[in-house]
């Protein structure tokens, strides 16, 4: 049994979350710091849960944090697969319930990764046996053979849930007419709404919206504990979304937190206390901020600065990335990874590093081509890298230029086995990428030259006998993009027709592109392809361009493929994903929002600027918003926006802010102010913004002159950390007629 917590840690952190810290940060960090405190299984698997959810976004959280949890998990489980409340202690259901969903959460962290996956996923199939041997009746008792009672048949069917059955499923369906018909609950009322929602959403069952009702009526009273709230407020997150009011529980949610310099937690008043308590609150809280990040990308759906996130924590030592985590720096990968994160962020120390690890390694492969007298991938990603950050002078331009068509004979490239169409294309994709003209001669060769093969989509070419023989072995869908990639610029639709037939027919049937869809031999076959997230993007891609589009049904089958902000079993396929989505966007998703703008401001800098008449506003933004993140900020009237992240406050019609951000119109009369279609009084409004330029982030505050009071009320709170959809207008009317603006005077609206 682990020690319990001891007098000194407990005088240690027991004062009032002052905002300073990064709240993810910190209060991952105090869950990890306190694992050795833990006694129990319930907060031990609600830690991890909590660790799980904030791991592609909480600075200084490992795998190594992840996996002691998991290893503390394992090894509590006992021989009848289930796991009591203290190790060694008797398996009951609620207790099994718990670490049965927390290593489902794990094992789907760990398919990702591959590591310890088997060992999870056992115990997990344990531990499922384990619940379903227990069910007696209709439901669970606490431990086998004994009655149903509410809060173990609550928990067995959230675990069920999680592990894939349905509100039909057996077991299950039972289960859920005994909760309804339930009497006695042995938990609160706060706990049992929270939990019972978490359940059913769980199993698809639908969920009463009286239930709702009650956990929002709970959330807002005065009635319940810390960890209860915690509880309701995770659940309202993940099942109402980041609305306003769920930003207003996310708010009273940090101004309960509490810390010292460098943790963060939640717990109950003093006098009720305890080491499990004070886990279980700040478990529940952290994962309801995890869950509020999440949400908060794009479109309440996909946060691409999450996945440039997880990437970023992945980069090896020396500055490159691998084919997966942890494997060496590879120069195809690197390439994509620099290009995906470009798109979040614009000057980074983690890009930097990466281009002096592009730039070592371009001499070196250089070399090996010069020797070896044919192209390598190695080579022409680091050119391609190095030009997609425009990091060649022309003079190194042309000396690559001059080296390329070196090796070309006639227009076509060359490996031991003759001329071949990927390192063709990969000659094209350079030359154009260093600016040789389309009509160049060499470029032309090659365009006929892969135009005149004989199959349909390319793959490997043999030159078995100069000149005389060729065979051509069976197309691949990675050849054949790559061919196709280079030849887009330079060719029409028509030309490539029957190429971009035969890779449509490769696409298996709702789901995506595999290497090749299947292989037989004498009418028998003897391959079934396996969709690739790589390909299936890149295939998108390519059919778009030429007018055949995709894009919808590649993003709907991406969403499955996505864990803690990285997608497939890639790197290079996490890249491709944020390329994916920030190219094809605007189609299908906004690219920003609030919440996106918002959360920088921590964590980066900004400076305030103003434009003339607006002093007083800037001034008034600048001492709330110093309260609320503690930290200044710089204010100074507006000249130009340089290579930083701003904070603009002015009038409605200075700025063209479709400049900015092309989602948003905002225009005014002497009367009015206009936000797309709706209309508001141009006095007594404020409407902020999110918007980017090339080189950083930044959030428009609009108003008339004389809202200095609007905007200090409004950023004094720290409900503008949780702020997420397109636009937020807050406008004020003085109900009270005392001429103070208070905050409960404000109207807000999220636009989007």
């Amino acid at each position: 049994m682990k020690r319990i917590f001891s007098l000194i840690l407990i005088l240690l952190i027991v004062i009032p979350y002052a905002g300073a810290l990064p709240i993810l940060d910190a209060s991952t960090r105090f869950l990890i710091e306190g694992e050795d405190y833990m006694d129990g299984t319930q907060e031990i698997s609600l830690s991890l849960m909590a660790l799980l959810s904030s791991y592609s976004i909480a600075e200084n959280l490992t795998k190594e944090n992840i996996a002691s949890f998991v290893d503390e998990l394992l090894k509590r489980q006992n021989e009848d697969g289930g796991w009591g409340y203290y190790e060694g202690s008797v398996s009951n259901v609620v207790d099994t319930s718990y670490a049965v969903i927390a290593l489902k959460r794990a094992a789907d962290f760990y398919a990702s990764t591959g590591e310890s996956y088997y060992d999870v996923s056992s115990a997990l199939r344990k531990g499922l046996s384990f619940l379903v041997r227990s069910y007696t009746m209709n439901g669970w008792g606490y431990i086998p053979n004994t009655l149903p009672e509410f809060y173990p048949t609550l928990m067995a069917v959230w675990a069920l849930g999680e592990n894939g059955y349905t509100e039909k499923s057996r077991y299950v369906e039972g289960a859920i007419t005994y909760l309804e018909s339930a009497e006695r609950m042995e938990i609160s009322e706060a706990k049992a709404v929270g939990l019972k929602i978490l359940a059913y959403k769980s199993v698809g069952y639908q969920i009463p919206e009286s239930l709702i009702e009650k956990a929002w009526e709970l959330v807002n009273s005065d009635a319940i504990t810390i960890d209860e709230r915690a509880l309701l407020t995770y659940v309202l997150t993940t099942h109402e979304g980041l609305t306003f009011e769920v930003a207003k529980l996310l708010s009273r949610l940090e101004d309960l937190a509490e810390s010292n310099e460098t943790l963060i937690y939640w717990a109950n008043v003093p006098e009720e206390w305890t080491n499990r308590e004070v886990f279980v609150a700040s478990a529940f809280a952290v994962m309801s901020f995890a869950t509020a990040n999440a949400l908060g990308g794009v479109g309440g759906i996909i946060s691409i600065e999450d996945s440039c996130s997880a990437l970023e924590k992945v980069q090896n030592p020396d500055g490159g990335w691998g084919y997966r985590a942890g494997y060496s720096s590879d120069d195809r990968t690197t390439y994509y990874v620099l290009k995906a994160l470009k798109r979040c962020y614009f000057k980074d120390e983690v890009i930097e590093k990466g281009l002096e690890w592009v730039e070592s390694r371009l001499p070196e492969n250089m070399e090996k081509v010069s020797k070896e007298g044919r192209l390598n991938s190695a080579y022409i990603y680091n050119l391609l890298t190095l030009l997609e950050f425009n990091m060649l002078n022309e003079t190194e331009k042309q000396t690559h230029i001059s080296f390329i068509k070196s090796l070309s004979e006639d227009g076509k490239w060359k490996t031991v086995l003759g001329p071949q169409p990927y390192d063709t294309a990969l000659a094209i994709k350079a030359l154009l990428a260093l600016g040789v003209d389309p009509s160049d001669e060499d470029i032309v060769k090659a365009k006929e030259w892969l135009l005149s093969l004989p199959t349909d989509g390319w793959g490997l070419r043999i030159q078995i006998a100069v000149p005389f023989r060729v065979r051509y072995i069976m197309p691949t869908v990675p050849t054949t993009l790559e061919v196709l990639e280079a030849l887009t610029p330079l060719v029409t639709k028509e030309d490539v027709e029957r190429h971009l037939t035969w890779l449509m027919e490769q696409k298996i049937e709702d789901d995506g592109w595999p290497v090749v869809k299947e292989i037989y031999i004498r009418d028998i076959l003897m391959y079934l392809g396996v969709p690739s997230v790589e390909l299936t993007i890149r295939a998108t891609k390519v059919l778009y361009d030429f007018g055949i589009d995709y894009r919808a049904e590649t993003f709907n089958w991406l969403l499955d493929h996505r864990s803690d902000g990285l997608w497939g079993t890639t790197l290079t396929e996490s890249a491709l994903a944020v390329l994916f989505f920030s190219e094809m966007g605007n189609v299908l998703i906004k690219p920003l929002n609030l919440y996106q703008v918002l959360k920088q401001i921590p964590e980066k800098n900004f400076t305030i600027l103003y434009t003339s008449g607006y002093n007083s506003t800037a001034v008034s933004l600048g001492e709330a918003l110093s309260g609320v993140f503690e930290k200044s900020f710089e204010i100074k009237p507006f000249e130009e926006f340089g290579d930083s992240n701003y904070i603009v406050v002015s009038d409605f019609n200075t700025f063209n802010i479709l400049q900015y951000n092309p989602y948003i119109k905002v225009k005014s009369d002497d009367m009015y102010v206009y936000l797309d279609d709706a209309s508001y009084p141009i006095n007594d409004t404020v409407i902020l913004i999110p918007g980017k330029t090339s080189e950083g982030y930044l959030l428009f505050v609009l108003s008339s002159k004389g809202a200095e009071d609007i905007v200090s009320t409004f950023f004094s709170s720290t409900i503008i950390k949780y702020l997420n959809g397109a636009a937020c207008v807050i406008t004020h009317e003085d109900k009270n007629h005392n001429g103070v603006v208070e905050f409960d005077e404000l109207n807000i609206e999220l636009v989007g």
